[in-house]
């Protein structure tokens, strides 16, 4: 039902719509479905922040009892990322540590190897972190 405007309604204005644009946002799978290629690298802070891996209250410390928090966020995010990647082939780097030389490196190999740093399955990657 129409409403019967009232005695001391006064007109505010009129809205005049020119021109609108729909804009489509794609998701994730739309990439995926469009061709887009996912590659995933993986670099571990080794920086003192984290705290030495013998000190029980460091991210990087191996509990006989429980998964460290590193190894937790490569597995579940690894898991996830590793079904987008080709090849199942991932660079794995450090940063922040002291090397057997008594450098501290911004980047190097896990592996060691500077010509191939990579590593097959999240497996690999948990292999050379541990």
């Amino acid at each position: 039902a129409i409403q019967k405007k009232k005695k001391k309604y006064r007109n505010s204005g009129i809205l005049r719509l020119v021109s609108s644009e729909l804009i489509k946002t794609h998701s994730f799978l739309d990439y995926l479905a469009g061709g887009c290629q996912i590659n995933l690298i993986v670099a571990i802070d080794f920086t003192a922040s984290n705290g030495a891996p013998n000190n029980p209250t460091s991210l990087h410390y191996n509990s006989p009892h429980q998964t460290n928090e590193y190894l937790t966020a490569i597995n579940a995010v690894g898991e996830i990322l590793s079904q987008y990647d080709s090849d199942r082939l991932f660079p794995v780097y450090g940063f922040g540590a002291r090397l057997p030389n008594g450098q501290v490196s911004h980047c190097f190999p896990l592996n060691g190897n500077w010509q191939q740093p990579e590593v097959a399955e999240v497996s690999g990657i948990i292999d050379v972190y541990r």
